[in-house]
């Protein structure tokens, strides 16, 4: 097919797969035999694989490997995540009882190291060794 283009993302469909993506920044050119192509709009990234019908691109479903891969990584960011709460709560607990066993808190920090002391028991009992979204509990705006 040969067509006229103007500089753009472009994504080549054959037999309603993209087997290619461009930048084109030409006048014509013929892709081959029942290649056609696709202007991509600005916020859309697909790539060789992908499927196009009816205007629109589906992404191919994920392997075995790459679900186990994502699982793996949300697992991860899920313990990473509760460290760093734990880790942040405690320091933030920590100064706030210095303060008042040495009769320095102020009364928002008397008042703060409870909520604190709460929101570190509800962070330690969530199960963050999962792959599943975690929901995390609000931290003190103290």
């Amino acid at each position: 097919m040969t067509i006229a283009m103007m500089m753009g993302n472009f994504a080549l469909i054959k037999d309603g797969q993209v087997i290619n993506t461009i930048v084109w920044d030409g006048d014509e050119i013929d892709f081959g035999e029942g290649v056609t192509s696709v202007e991509l709009p600005a916020n859309v990234q697909v790539e060789a694989g992908y499927s196009y019908a009816n205007g629109f691109f589906t992404a191919p479903p994920l392997t075995a490997d790459q679900i186990a891969a994502q699982n793996a990584q949300k697992l991860a960011d899920n313990l990473s995540q509760k460290t760093a709460l734990m880790d942040f709560s405690s320091e933030r607990i920590s100064v706030l009882q210095d303060a008042v066993d040495l009769d320095m808190a102020t009364d928002a920090e008397t008042a703060a190291l409870p909520l604190w002391k709460k929101y570190r028991v509800l962070l330690s009992r969530i199960d963050a060794n999962t792959s599943d979204d975690v929901v995390w509990p609000e931290a003190p705006s103290s």
